[in-house]
């Protein structure tokens, strides 16, 4: 079914891939370059629709032949691609890595990419950056759009296209609005919050092409396409940048561009814009893995003169081949994806295969919750008491109170306390303080507001469990101590009733600490400080897996031991915090940095045990080897005042 070839709407898709591209590989201004995947969604939802709609029309649409063209035009390149990083990944990944992939694979191949990571990972977070099918997740809204949109159109009567069309979009928007702020996850990754931009392709494939219309139009260009340039550096609300993405994207589907050299040029990258989004991630996932951190310029410029190289072959000898029907029959064609996607299902059990080692690394890695996952306090309701799989003894004399790293120091301190016995009241991401609470810029929002609160609310709930358990003498608070100090963060503080926002302060997360300590000891109980431990610039526990199962590592932190000056560079502002901590509340402040740091480096491993199990938290058995050959419990203590 031949269609009309429009040379614009290519190079949209070249500019739009592009955007996506240098986001992905950080080159260039483009902070919300992801904002080029929705230019693909409304150029998509707008050639399905009118394609589905004219095939209508003419009563010569087939349910069968629309997929069958989806399959022959979407599977050959990416079951290439998902066996190609398939065949890597046990070079590549870690053990966990691994076993993640395993459901990325399993997404990609049933459409349901979107669903694995937005519970996941978060797509802006760094962990994103270990997950080589990520990126699958965009063509997965796609699929489960063509599944709705067909039905829609074939079984609704034709007077009901366009007002169910433009319906689907208004509820898709507005809960993408409504949501945004409780869930961003959710709506980045799920079809019901980003369906609203397929709908705006889909509702202009039904405007008529008025000349009068079409004139407005033209003259909307030069404004469209400075919104399609400009809206990628970031503006001020993610949903209202998506929006002026599509309604950009939608002046030129309607007003066509006359062909130049620039839009011919632009265009030719759009031929292999698909072959090149498949390409690019896995390619910059493997290459940061090698490099354990961000790799150097010529590096991720060496990766994308590959993806580039590699996305034309895909196009030229797989994509365009399959497109034309040149390659096979259909019936061959469908058993044979049929074949490949059983067996690309399987490819990652015998990729975990082929890395069995003597080490059980999910084991050694695994979250280090302290007593019990249960310990990790949700946002919500605070704690009432402590629980009884949060302390060793019905009568615990030590309390560690804090974050993520408070809970790391448990296993170590539980071992070592003897009979004193100790309790944990630990909440991932909220440092303790009394009033203050440190929140995201990225989700400055009402959800990060919500955090917020709720983690003012557990540290008020813990001082009020500390007042009722008379048997707690002494309270050591822990915590990396660097979200109130970094410009990522800002503070959100109690006045009263209320709540306000303020920046980044040491002096108001200094007041915070202090009132914490002074609340403690108005309980008749004494504090103590521990210090976080050093951290570097990389995943320390996933280097030290690497380099335990010989695998490729490159740059300056194959060795994984950590630089002291880079860290105390890098931590300058939590190391003053401490230190100010010390002398305006009077508090000690442990640290074991001397036992784990000469005067260059410091130890991420000791007799083949790993300290870390991630970039930052201690292990299981690094907890317990720091808490016995540092005697911290005793250390803690004695420290405390």
């Amino acid at each position: 079914m031949p269609r009309e070839f429009r040379t614009d709407i290519q190079a949209l898709r070249g500019l739009a891939v592009l955007l996506v591209v240098l986001y992905h590989a950080r080159i260039g201004p483009f902070t919300a370059g992801y904002l080029g995947v929705d230019v693909f969604f409304v150029i998509s939802g707008f050639l399905i629709t009118k394609l589905v709609r004219t095939q209508l029309e003419q009563s010569r649409f087939s349910f069968s032949e629309f997929y069958y063209r989806r399959a022959k035009r979407l599977l050959p390149a990416a079951y290439i691609v998902i066996a190609l990083t398939t065949v890597a990944s046990p070079f590549l990944l870690s053990d966990v890595g691994l076993q993640e992939f395993r459901n990325q694979v399993i997404g990609a191949l049933t459409f349901s990419s979107n669903i694995v990571p937005w519970y996941q990972v978060d797509y802006f977070g760094p962990a994103a950056e270990t997950m080589p099918l990520l990126h699958f997740w965009s063509l997965s809204v796609e699929e489960q759009y063509y599944l709705l949109l067909p039905l829609f159109l074939a079984l609704a009567p034709r007077r009901w296209w366009l007002i169910g069309i433009a319906a689907f979009l208004v509820a898709s928007l507005a809960l993408c609005f409504y949501l945004v702020a409780q869930n961003p996850s959710a709506v980045f990754y799920l079809l019901p919050t980003r369906s609203w931009e397929m709908s705006i392709g889909s509702l202009g494939a039904f405007l008529p092409t008025m000349p009068v219309v079409s004139a407005v139009l033209v003259k909307l260009r030069f404004p469209a396409l400075a919104l399609l340039l400009l809206a990628p550096m970031g503006f001020a609300h993610p949903v209202v940048d998506a929006a002026l993405i599509c309604l950009a994207t939608l002046t030129f589907l309607l007003a066509r561009t006359r062909d130049n050299i620039v839009v011919r040029g632009m265009a030719r990258i759009g031929d292999i814009s698909y072959s090149l989004y498949l390409i690019h991630w896995p390619v910059l996932v493997y290459m940061r893995a090698v490099w354990l951190a961000e790799p150097p310029a010529l590096a991720i410029y060496a990766a994308v003169a590959f993806s580039f190289v590699g996305s034309w072959a895909l196009y030229s000898f797989v994509e365009e081949p399959f497109r034309r029907g040149y390659v096979m029959s259909r019936l061959r064609l469908v058993s044979g994806l049929a074949a490949a996607s059983v067996l690309l299902a399987f490819s990652p059990s015998v990729a975990i295969a082929t890395t069995e080692n003597k080490f059980d690394f999910a084991t050694i890695r695994r979250i280090n919750y302290g007593l019990a996952r249960a310990c990790d306090f949700k946002p919500g309701p605070p704690p009432q008491d402590v629980p009884k799989s949060c302390q060793t003894t019905n009568r615990p004399e030590l309390l560690v109170w804090g974050d993520s790293f408070a809970m790391a120091l448990v296993p170590g301190l539980a071992k070592t306390i003897g009979e004193g016995g100790l309790a944990q009241l630990t909440m991932s991401g909220c440092f303790p303080a009394i009033g203050v609470a440190a929140v995201s810029k990225e989700l400055a929002s009402p959800f990060s507001r919500a955090f917020g609160e709720d983690c003012i609310d557990f540290n008020d709930r813990v001082l009020a469990v500390l007042k009722n358990r008379p048997e707690i003498s002494t309270v050591a608070i822990s915590s990396p101590f660097d979200t109130p100090v970094s410009n990522e963060y800002m503070v959100l503080k109690r006045n009263g009733e209320t709540f306000t926002d303020a920046k980044v302060s040491q002096y108001i997360t200094i007041e915070g600490i202090k009132a914490l300590v002074e609340g403690v000891r108005a309980l008749g109980k004494r504090v103590v400080v521990v210090a976080p431990p050093p951290v570097g610039n990389f995943d320390i526990g996933d280097c030290l897996e690497r380099k335990a199962r010989g695998s490729i590592m490159l740059g300056r932190y194959s060795d994984c031991k950590i630089d002291v000056s880079e860290y105390r560079r890098r931590r300058a502002r939590t190391l003053e915090l401490l230190n100010e901590v010390a002398l305006k509340a009077d508090v000690e402040v442990v640290s074991y940095h001397d036992f784990l740091c000469d005067g260059t480096t410091c130890k991420t491993e000791i007799d083949g045990k790993f300290l870390y199990r991630d970039s930052g938290h201690l292990s299981y058995e690094g907890s317990e080897i720091i808490a016995r050959q540092t005697n911290l419990a005793e250390r803690l203590i004695r420290a405390a005042r």
